[in-house]
């Protein structure tokens, strides 16, 4: 079960981290048309804003997965590192039982609020297949699919934390350092 969950963890990883970053390159190059077009030309472009703002909500929604996978977001680690080893399990697991309830609740209203709006188009910007409009919903979907994607992340980091806890190995790179530095003293 951990080898498959390590599997998914790692392909989902890879695939939102390099998605990601070409949606950076991508707002980038829309940004940068759009600052040229408003004050080189002076005919600013009516969708490049929109589509610009649009690629960022999906970029950062996408690399949330990385944030929660690699452990950058907020942490307690003094909590982690000064624990014992059977209350370091319980930190491990009230921590990952908070950031997935945290992300059921943006991936339920997430998905409530693309719902909603899925009948409503973002402004100035056309399907260039059809010509009609385009739904905010596409950008709104970013919440729970950011949020979904990130809970395979939480889950795998919490199975790696708590089977290295088990060991008595340090749970994070905090913690390593930290021992190191007791060690070398």
């Amino acid at each position: 079960m951990l080898t498959a969950l390590k599997l998914v963890d790692r392909a989902v990883f890879h695939v939102t981290l390099t998605l990601a970053m070409i949606l950076l390159v991508t707002m980038a190059a829309v940004s940068f048309y759009q600052v040229t077009t408003r004050f080189v030309f002076e005919q600013p472009s009516t969708w490049s804003e929109v589509t610009s703002r649009s690629l960022q909500i999906w970029m950062v929604y996408l690399g949330l997965v990385a944030a929660f996978r690699t452990g950058s977001l907020m942490a307690v680690d003094m909590l982690q590192r000064l624990a014992p080893k059977t209350l370091k399990i319980v930190v491990i697991c009230a921590i990952a039982g908070l950031n997935l309830g945290v992300l059921a609740v943006m991936f339920w209203y997430g998905w409530s609020m693309a719902e909603r709006v899925r009948f409503q188009t973002l402004a100035g910007v056309d399907n260039p297949f059809t010509g009609g409009g385009i739904s905010i919903a596409i950008v709104y979907t970013a919440i729970p699919v950011g949020a979904a994607l990130s809970i395979v992340a939480v889950i795998a980091r919490f199975a790696e934390e708590v089977s290295r806890a088990s060991r008595g190995e340090p749970v994070n790179e905090a913690e390593a350092r930290a021992r190191l530095e007791t060690e070398g003293a």
